[in-house]
């Protein structure tokens, strides 16, 4: 039984970091492809391409794919939850740092410019490919190479929750005005190239 719930807890750690990769690596070139030049899209400093809310997103699909086969379900409960995610981070960046780094406000059918429908209806889709493509080989990695799914969690999750909290502290002085000169204009325009003080 413990060993069910310690591939459980791996897969959904892998998870995490695995989808927020693939996120961060789709905004990337999206950014790339769009705009013409690279941008840091990972949204933690110093950690490459693992975006937590593509991360958190891939994590509650995991979660209910382990449960829920009807690929319907799976797409609405993933346009639903996604959406949400999505939401929930951009007000709460809002209002602990002040700031925004997406307004969908000229998109069609969107909510106080946080999601909108086009990109909501993107989740859906994302989550089926996910179950289809990717998770299968996740899981079978961590039920088969345990050895590897252990080390590669004592190796990125230490390191991503230390950067996490670098990031969240480098941003909530930022936004006080009360950075050290580590923490400069400079530095965050490179990490938060979208980011946008709200007054």
């Amino acid at each position: 039984m413990n060993e069910v719930k310690e591939n459980k807890m791996s897969l959904l750690v892998l998870s995490f970091f695995l989808g927020g990769t693939i996120g961060g690596a789709w905004e990337t070139l999206w950014t790339l492809i769009k705009d013409g030049h690279l941008l840091w899209k990972s949204g933690i400093m110093f950690f490459p391409l693992c975006n937590p809310i593509y991360g958190f997103g891939a994590l509650i699909i995991t979660i209910y794919a382990l449960k829920e086969k009807n690929a319907l379900k799976l797409y609405l409960f993933s346009f639903l939850s996604c959406s949400f995610i999505e939401f929930f981070f951009s007000l709460l960046e809002e209002l602990v740092f002040h700031s925004i780094s997406w307004d969908y406000s000229a998109h069609f059918m969107n909510i106080g410019g946080r999601v909108n429908l086009l990109y909501s209806l993107f989740w859906g889709f994302l989550a089926l490919a996910w179950c289809v493509f990717i998770l299968p080989h996740l899981r079978s990695f961590t039920i088969e190479e345990k050895e590897k799914s252990s080390a590669l969690i004592s190796t990125l999750l230490p390191l991503y929750l230390l950067l996490m909290s670098i990031s969240l502290i480098a941003m909530a002085m930022y936004s006080l005005n009360a950075y050290p000169s580590i923490v400069s204009d400079r530095l965050m325009n490179f990490f938060y190239p979208t980011r946008q003080v709200v007054l």
